[in-house]
């Protein structure tokens, strides 16, 4: 019995083999096309997070600054409102060593009047001019370790972080000395800064203010 000879294959339809080469081309022009949007999406979303990142701190910053400041006005006792500016510096700043000093204009002379964590034999009175603490005083310019170039240290001085100067006006009322950083916060921050200028402007003007101890002596 005789079998059929095979059957040649079909020849391509040259037609649809193109049509079919430009629907893969369309697909891979697609799909490289919703990978370069997902990509997109990707760093979009990175950057909104990074923002909102950035929101949070700065909320948690004003609200840090709104406190210390409504905190400065609760109360015109020297004594309290010393211990106030120790609290906001250990708490929101972060640091347990730290002077308060009071100018005496009619000596030119800083006079330590609060402190906490540092040995104050050295710092009771220091001369208006002499050390960081001194030009602070004298020149009313914030000084930060971390920037820029640093007036002659005297030897109490060598860990001072920062000190701040405490303004009536144009006038200098004192300055507060900020020592050694907490472990967990070895540097200073933008927010720290901020609430540096809050004090500047209000520290002084309450401290000024403030009544004195019964006895007539500020403490």
């Amino acid at each position: 019995m005789s079998q059929d000879p095979p059957s040649k294959p079909a020849t391509p339809d040259p037609t649809a083999l193109q049509r079919t080469e430009e629907r893969l081309g369309e697909l891979r022009a697609e799909n490289a096309s919703l990978r370069t949007r997902l990509d997109a999406l990707h760093q979009e979303r990175a950057r909104l997070e990074e923002r909102l990142c950035e929101a949070d701190a700065r909320v948690t910053s004003l609200v840090g600054l709104y406190a210390a400041s409504h905190r400065l006005h609760e109360t015109l006792e020297r004594r309290a409102l010393l211990d106030i500016l120790r609290d906001i510096i250990n708490n929101i700043v972060g640091s347990e060593e730290l002077g308060i000093f009071e100018l005496d204009e009619q000596h030119s002379t800083l006079v330590l009047v609060h402190s906490m964590g540092i040995e104050p034999a050295g710092l009771q009175s220091i001369p208006l001019g002499s050390g960081i603490i001194g030009q602070t005083a004298l020149t009313g310019q914030l000084f930060v370790a971390s920037e820029g170039k640093r007036p002659p240290a005297t030897g109490n001085e060598p860990a001072l972080t920062a000190c701040v100067p405490l303004r009536i006006g144009s006038r200098v009322w004192g300055v507060i000395a900020i020592f050694g950083m907490l472990p967990h916060k070895p540097t200073l921050g933008d927010s720290d800064l901020e609430l540096f200028a809050l004090l500047e402007k209000q520290a002084g003007l309450v401290l000024a203010a403030s009544e004195t101890e019964p006895d007539g002596h500020r403490s």
